[in-house]
């Protein structure tokens, strides 16, 4: 039993590089510069760790859902960034596919504060 238990905290920490290595791009070397692949690679893990930040304070379905899955979602909102007096809006319809997901996290990002 103990090895089962052992095993599932191992399992947890695999699926969790998995999903950055394939789903976040982490794992590939894309310039010949050792100092940029490792900026590279620290931005996809903020990016990573951003996400699956966001889904577990919203909670809902997207708590759920692997990076991949939310980085599909959010690109396929439709919207229209519309500028009025020097400040950007974003126009979205008036229903869309997991809408309260959506009002979540602009809540949350309206309570964000930079100091």
């Amino acid at each position: 039993m103990e090895a089962h238990r052992c095993y599932g905290k191992r399992a947890t920490c695999e699926t969790l590089i998995e999903e950055s290595k394939g789903q976040m791009n982490a794992g590939h070397i894309r310039t010949g510069e050792f100092l940029a692949n490792a900026a590279l690679f620290q931005c996809a893990v903020l990016a990573y760790n951003l996400l699956k930040w966001m889904g577990l304070l919203s909670g809902g379905v997207i708590q759920k859902w692997e990076v991949k899955t939310m980085r599909l979602w959010l690109i396929r909102v439709a919207g229209k960034l519309v500028e009025r007096s020097r400040q950007m809006t974003l126009k979205l319809p008036e229903k869309f596919l997991h809408q309260e997901e959506w009002e979540k996290w602009e809540r949350m990002s309206l309570d964000v504060v930079f100091q």
